[in-house]
C-alpha cells in the first residue's frame, strides 16, 4: 500500500500563494520565456519525483537498518550501512549540481530584471511622447503599457529575490550534507568495531540526512508551483502580445 507521510503532505504547504514568473514585453522574448519554463517544468517533475523515490528508498533501508540491529544480524547491518553510506555520497553530489543550478537561476533572473528596467523606461518615454503627439486614446494605451511592464517589474523582483533565497537553502543543505560525510567517515573505525557510541551517533547522522532529503523534496515541489505560476504569467503576457499586434502596435 502506497503510505503518505507528513513530509509529502507538507510539500504543499505555502503554494497557495505563488510567486509569477518573469515576462518580458517584446513577443519574442515572452514565446523564448514560455516554451523555457515548460522544459523546466518538465525538469522539475522529474526532480520531484525523484527526490520523494529518494526519501522513501532511505526510510525503507533505516527501517531495514533497524530491524538488523535489533535481530543482531551484523552481517546484514553492514551490508546495509554500506549502502547507505554510498546513496549519501551520491546524494550529496547532486547537491552540488543542484547548487550550480540555482546559482545560473539567479544570474538569469537578475538579467531578467535588467530586461525589464529597460522596458519600463521605454514605456516611460513613449508615455511622454504621446503626451505630447499622440491622440486620448494613444496616451491611454501607452499608460497601460507602462501599467503592465511596471507589474511586470515588481514580479522580476521578487523571482529574483526568490532564486537568492532558493541558492542560499541549497548551499546550506550542501554544507550539512558534506559536514555528515566527514563526521560518518571519522566515526567509522568505531562502527565496524562495532562501539555503541559510534553506532548510535551513526544512526543520528543517517537521520539528520534524511531530513535535510525532505526539505530537498520541499523545495523542488515548490520551485515548480513556482514555474506553474510563471507559465500562467506567460500566458497572460502572450496574450497581452496578441492584443497589441490586432491593434496595429
Amino acid at each position: 500500500m502506497k503510505r503518505v507521510t507528513l513530509w509529502t503532505i507538507s510539500l504543499g504547504i505555502g503554494m497557495a500563494t505563488l510567486g509569477v514568473g518573469p515576462a518580458l514585453a517584446q513577443p519574442r522574448e515572452n514565446v523564448r520565456e514560455a516554451v523555457q519554463n515548460e522544459r523546466e517544468i518538465r525538469v522539475d517533475k522529474a526532480q520531484l519525483a525523484g527526490d520523494i523515490a529518494d526519501v522513501r528508498w532511505l526510510e525503507r533501508e533505516l527501517a531495514r537498518l533497524d530491524r538488523a540491529h535489533a535481530e543482531r544480524r551484523s552481517r546484514d547491518e553492514e551490508k546495509i550501512r554500506k549502502n547507505i553510506r554510498v546513496f549519501l555520497k551520491k546524494e550529496t553530489a547532486e547537491a552540488r549540481r543542484d547548487l550550480a543550478q540555482d546559482k545560473h537561476e539567479v544570474v538569469k533572473s537578475a538579467q531578467e530584471l535588467g530586461s525589464e528596467r529597460r522596458e519600463v523606461v521605454r514605456d516611460a518615454r513613449e508615455l511622454e511622447r504621446e503626451k505630447t503627439t499622440g491622440t486620448p486614446g494613444e496616451v491611454r494605451d501607452a499608460r497601460g503599457d507602462l501599467r503592465r511592464d511596471v507589474r511586470d517589474l515588481r514580479d522580476d523582483r521578487r523571482d529574483l529575490r526568490d532564486d537568492v533565497r532558493d541558492a542560499g537553502a541549497s548551499r546550506s543543505r550542501l554544507e550539512r550534507q558534506k559536514a555528515i560525510l566527514m563526521e560518518l567517515r571519522r566515526i567509522q573505525p568505531d562502527v565496524r568495531r562495532r562501539i555503541l557510541p559510534a553506532m548510535n551517533r551513526e544512526r543520528a547522522l543517517f537521520e539528520e540526512f534524511l531530513k535535510i532529503a525532505k526539505e530537498d523534496a520541499r523545495a523542488t515541489g515548490r520551485e515548480l508551483m513556482e514555474d506553474r505560476g510563471e507559465r500562467r504569467e506567460d500566458r497572460r503576457e502572450r496574450r497581452d502580445d496578441r492584443r497589441e499586434r490586432r491593434e496595429g502596435r
